[in-house]
């Protein structure tokens, strides 16, 4: 069961600005973990892609 966030090239399939509308959208429908999770996703992809 290969998840959807990691691919064989990047970690982080989706582009950041993806992944935090995403979480905007988990935000303002109350759920906030997810949201977060989401959110959490998108700094982090950031910072890799800043490192790397």
């Amino acid at each position: 069961n290969e998840s959807p966030w990691k691919n064989n090239r990047r970690f982080f399939s989706p582009s950041p600005s993806e992944i935090r509308l995403k979480a905007k959208r988990e935000m303002s429908g109350k759920n906030y973990s997810i949201g977060l999770y989401y959110y959490f996703c998108y700094l982090i992809s950031k910072v890799f892609r800043l490192r790397f």
